[in-house]
């Protein structure tokens, strides 16, 4: 019986709030972010030598990839968020078939969407304006894509189903094996005789990519399936009512998390877009302080993912309202401080990071600086938005997290961008003075939603057991009768990890 009790804590180990479990889970997920910022540019290093136009046309497709990519893998946080609680409550074995089902079902859905868009791709580049020489190569790099983006999905889906279940190591291995073996077939499928095989060589890098993840997610999603076998004496079957049950709600907290990640989106496009009218040395320096605040946004980004994986651990045990505002503090703190001795390096070396990235001498060097300045004050409202996005979302509060940030971001930082620039002509405020009113704004909200409806000592217990089986965290909406968790009959879900806020 010892014996036992002592395998099973053993078992549970990686569950617990300690500042090296999560440090260990940070460092683990800085690395691997670091490593996924080159699948996108090894497309572009290894088209680069056919000319401008092909860069220009990758870099174009991507662009639009990426959006819809955002909007795509709310899905994976809705999943990896139930996964976590699941493990906290060491109900894994019972839940997650019927998490696999809804989640495949869900991606069938994002995967309709996909292709429906990217048919539709090059009517819309046409009607954009783009350059005639560009758009057939940009439809071919998205086509290839958007048709596949649920292998994209699934990768992602079972590098976190790793990691939660303490096997962060391996899909940290496996991401570094793809990029590796996503650089050899760009070269093989641009460079050699297999280019004759595609259509151009935009079409060639992207299947490669889709080559790449195809083989990353079958072999993530094995090893987790069969590691999960070992560790468990026996994994229920999934019922027909309990996967519908699932899907239902993770359907609609999916469509949440989308609108979430496309509000960040286009923070970040439209208001580059402004700039950009400034002309070319104001842009370039934009771009350098962009680039700078992006990179180093990887250490905050990596904390607030552990902090929604742990956070979910703790609501999987159980924990009072009160024990929940305990860990909440502590995941914040966990994340301010790497970020905020990070923050000042950044600015202190900051002359010497624009002359790095900065390129060619032409570039104005204080120009760069203030640019970067502008978006590193930024960072305490980040910080606080972003931690609370992560913990709101765990408790299934998309609802309240889109129609924020969509106010936020439409309603604040981009008309304050487009006065900043064209009134003020200011570069230093489209970026400044959006993001800390409209962060302030979110934080405001946020803060008071957490506090008062999930942290507050009248609360009853954070989970939900319905009739089907299918654990949900709660809210006072979800017991008040079959309304979804965030209340309003559309669950939604986020999680703050856009380029500028």
């Amino acid at each position: 019986m010892t014996i036992g009790m002592s395998a099973g804590q053993k078992d549970l180990e990686h569950t617990e709030l300690t500042r090296k479990n999560f440090s260990n889970f940070a460092v683990v997920i800085l690395l691997a972010s670091s490593v996924g910022v080159g699948f996108g540019a090894i497309d572009l290093v290894m088209i680069a030598p056919l000319g401008v136009t092909y860069v220009a046309a990758v870099g174009l497709a991507d662009l639009i990839v990426m959006g819809l990519t955002a909007y795509c893998t709310g899905l994976v946080h809705v999943f990896s968020s139930r996964l976590g609680i699941a493990e906290g409550e060491r109900s894994l074995a019972a839940r997650l078939p019927a998490l696999v089902g809804a989640f495949a079902l869900c991606a069938l859905v994002s995967q309709a969407l996909a292709m429906s868009l990217a048919l539709g791709a090059e009517w819309f580049l046409e009607l954009a304006g783009q350059a005639p020489e560009l758009i057939p190569l940009a439809v071919d790099y998205i086509q290839v894509r958007l048709f596949c983006m649920i292998v994209a999905l699934v990768w992602a889906s079972a590098s976190e189903a790793l990691r939660i279940c303490d096997m962060k190591n391996l899909s940290l291995k496996i991401l570094v094996c793809g990029f590796v073996g996503n650089a050899l077939l760009d070269y093989v499928f641009v460079h050699t005789g297999a280019a004759a095989y595609f259509s151009s060589p935009a079409q060639a890098v992207a299947v490669a990519t889709v080559l790449v993840y195809s083989g990353m997610a079958a072999y993530g999603a094995c090893v987790f399936a069969r590691r999960i076998r070992q560790r468990e004496s026996q994994i229920a079957r999934a019922e027909r009512r309990a996967v519908l049950t699932e899907f239902r709600s993770m359907v609609w907290t999916s469509q949440g998390v989308g609108v979430r990640h496309l509000n960040d989106y286009m923070a970040a496009v439209i208001p580059f877009m402004f700039i950009g009218t400034l002309g070319p040395q104001v842009l370039a320096a934009s771009a350098v302080g962009v680039k700078v605040y992006t990179i180093f946004c990887r250490v905050p980004q990596a904390c607030v993912t552990g902090t929604s994986v742990f956070y979910s651990y703790q609501i999987g045990k159980g924990a009072t309202p009160h024990e929940l505002r305990s860990h909440g503090v502590r995941l914040l703190a966990y994340t301010a401080v790497p970020t905020a001795i990070g923050t000042a390096l950044v600015l202190a070396l900051s002359p010497w990071l624009v002359r790095i990235f900065g390129g060619s001498g032409e570039l104005d060097v204080r120009q760069g600086v203030v640019m970067l300045f502008a978006f590193m004050v930024t960072m305490p409202l980040y910080v606080l938005e972003a931690t609370y996005t992560a913990i709101l979302t765990v408790h299934q509060r998309g609802a309240l997290l889109s129609t924020v940030t969509t106010v936020a971001t439409y309603g604040l930082m981009i008309p304050l961008a487009w006065i900043s620039v064209f009134v003020m002509e200011s570069a230093f405020w489209a970026i400044a003075l959006g993001s800390i009113v409209s962060s302030a704004v979110i934080v405001f909200m946020l803060r008071r939603a957490l506090y008062r409806d999930h942290w507050a000592p009248r609360l009853p217990p954070a989970m939900a057991v319905d009739r089907a089986g299918a654990r949900v965290p709660a809210s006072d909406a979800d017991l008040s009768g079959s309304r979804s968790p965030s209340g309003d009959g559309h669950d939604a879900e986020g999680k703050g990890e856009g380029s500028w806020r």
